[in-house]
């Protein structure tokens, strides 16, 4: 839109004494009227280029209808005038533009069909009929539009009849001012008050917003609730003191005057039995100065929350928890007496090195073990057995598990081999035994359903041993062939299921003859199993390497030295499975 040309002075002092209105124009030269004045000037000025050949006050070479164009071009407000039928005569420059025209001719003869939607321009037409039908106009309203080609606008409107010299109503005339971008925030305004007014109301805390002078002036539902008021407005434009008197009120009261006089803020402050919500009332509060527009403190909004339910439960929980702690503490005293009882029954016969050992007039036999349970109690097993003068047994099992339940279950098996002493001497009998016992107990749920188990029978006066294997690892010996002297897995002639998987297992035993120094090496899976740094299990083999290392050693020193190998390998002082060791030596008397 072109800038109009600037008012004449003349002009100005002319509108002034003929129609008895100020004009004043803008540093951008548009005419600043208000409604009232612009609606005045609009009749004045129309009526007298109507009757231009009516006598007229204006000084010679001024004419009635260049000054209401000149007006009409210089107005940023919307001007038109229309007939019997709502069509346009007449409208401004700033009509034409915002109505998306080039110029006001392309608009006269048109109507608001031609520039609305059809449901919009039908209320303008009804609404113009019936100015014209009972004379009377309306000032001031908002109009929504929409407009041809879907666009939205907001006019603020005044329409009024328009009448002849002589009074008879010819049609209607209008001015309107463009209101779509205040609309626009207005209406944004609206929606985000109504968005924070439903996040207040809905907020499971208690909100509150009160002035300098401790008066509420706004409150949410719980805090209405809380207070124990039937409305807010018995709360809104009265102080703490005259709702809940008393001493909390005014230390609340205290405690605003200090946070509005200091221009500070208290952010998440506990409580206790200071709410006016009631007695023995846990509360956490924040409050900040309410700001005005110039920066001044108006008041204070606050917020707090009820966390009595809260802090009750972290009272029980602490209180459980040291509950917990007693009771766990003496689970662990328990635990460790029945590890030190476990250990005891195992290491039966064992000195302090440990060392056991049998001899008879052609053989002698001695034993160390090293127990490594992963938890207090574990389900690896062993149990030296001396049968007779001359035979000595050694049960090596793992139950499936750890911990109590795999660890009650080494103990039944203790107790069952218990109840067949004219059969230890038989590794088959021995396992079938254990066998036939454990199957009816695994179709419990909470038994383990298996035990891996080695039962070996040493005979001191022949020489020779015999070995039954259930799913078990087979031990290591040393051995002294056309190979040379080394460790492998001592063989047996058909290795059978664990203990508890088939009834009626038949095992089979192995026998031995031996002719000179032999050493054994019992060992759970645990061992062998565990994961080095690179994720893969030591294995078989680094168990034999390392053994052939540290033969030459004693046993028990054997074994630890075993056990420090693994560590280093997987580069911890905790390994993650139980970890039993059994290392035995026979040799001949005479050697």
């Amino acid at each position: 839109m072109t800038t109009p040309e600037p008012l004449p002075e003349d002009l100005r002092s002319i509108c002034l004494e003929t129609l008895n209105v100020d004009l004043q124009q803008s540093e951008d030269e548009a005419i600043s009227l208000s409604p009232g004045q612009l609606k005045a000037a609009l009749s004045a000025a129309y009526v007298a280029g109507k009757t231009s050949d009516m006598h007229s006050p204006l000084e010679p070479g001024y004419h009635s209808s260049h000054l209401f164009w000149r007006l009409m071009e210089s107005l940023p407000d919307h001007v038109y005038f229309k007939d019997l039928e709502s069509k346009f005569i007449c409208v401004n420059r700033a009509h034409a533009l915002f109505n998306g025209f080039a110029n006001a001719e392309e608009v006269i003869g048109k109507s608001d069909f031609d520039i609305f939607q059809e449901r919009f321009a039908k209320v303008k037409y009804e609404s113009e009929q019936e100015i014209i039908r009972s004379g009377e106009g309306w000032s001031f309203r908002e109009e929504r539009d929409r407009q041809s080609d879907g666009s939205e606008k907001w006019v603020l409107t005044t329409k009024l009849p328009l009448k002849d010299a002589t009074g008879e109503i010819v049609g209607t005339f209008g001015l309107s001012r463009d209101i779509t971008e205040s609309k626009k925030v207005e209406i944004e305004l609206e929606h985000q008050r109504h968005l924070l007014q439903t996040i207040v109301r809905i907020l499971p805390c208690r909100v509150f917003v009160r002035d300098t002078e401790q008066r509420f002036v706004l409150v949410n539902e719980e805090y209405r609730k809380g207070i124990g008021v039937e409305t807010d407005q018995v709360l809104i434009g009265k102080t703490i003191s005259e709702i809940k008197p008393g001493e909390r009120a005014e230390l609340l009261e205290a405690r605003d005057i200090e946070i509005i006089e200091k221009d500070q803020a208290i952010n998440n402050q506990m409580d206790f039995n200071k709410s006016l919500m009631g007695d023995k009332r846990w509360v956490l509060t924040s409050k900040v100065p309410l700001h005005g527009a110039e920066g001044k403190v108006e008041g204070v909004v606050g917020m707090t929350l009820d966390i009595t339910e809260q802090k009750e439960a972290e009272e029980e929980a602490r209180q459980a928890n040291e509950k917990l702690q007693k009771q766990n503490q003496q689970l662990e005293t328990e635990l460790q007496v029945a590890r030190q009882l476990q250990e005891t029954l195992m290491a039966s016969g064992f000195d302090d090195e440990p060392r056991y050992s049998v001899s008879c007039d052609e053989w002698s036999f001695e034993a160390s073990y090293l127990y490594s349970p992963s938890h207090h109690l574990a389900g690896d097993f062993f149990y030296i057995i001396p049968i007779s003068k001359d035979k000595v047994g050694i049960l090596v099992c793992d139950v499936m598990g750890h911990g109590v339940k795999a660890s009650l279950v080494t103990m039944l098996i203790r107790g069952l081999l218990l109840e067949i002493p004219t059969a230890l001497s038989s590794p088959a009998r021995v396992l079938r035994h254990l066998n036939d016992k454990i199957i009816p107990l695994a179709d419990d749920a909470n038994f383990p359903r298996f035990v891996t188990a080695v039962y070996t029978v040493f005979n001191l006066s022949k020489g020779e041993i015999m070995i039954a294997n259930a799913g078990h690892p087979e031990p290591l010996w040393y051995v002294r062939d056309e190979q040379g002297n080394h460790f492998e897995g001592c063989p047996v002639r058909e290795m059978g299921p664990a203990l508890g998987m088939f009834p009626d297992e038949k095992f089979r035993a192995t026998k031995h003859k031996l002719d000179q120094m032999t050493e054994l090496l019992f060992f759970t899976d645990g061992l062998i199993e565990q994961k080095q740094c690179d994720g893969q299990e030591w294995g078989v083999d680094n168990l034999v390497q390392t053994v052939e290392r540290v033969k030459d050693e004693p046993l028990s020193a054997q074994l630890k030295l075993v056990t420090e190998a693994l560590h280093t390998a997987c580069e911890s002082d905790h390994l993650d499975d139980d970890v039993c060791l059994v290392a035995i030596r026979v040799q001949p008397n005479n050697s």
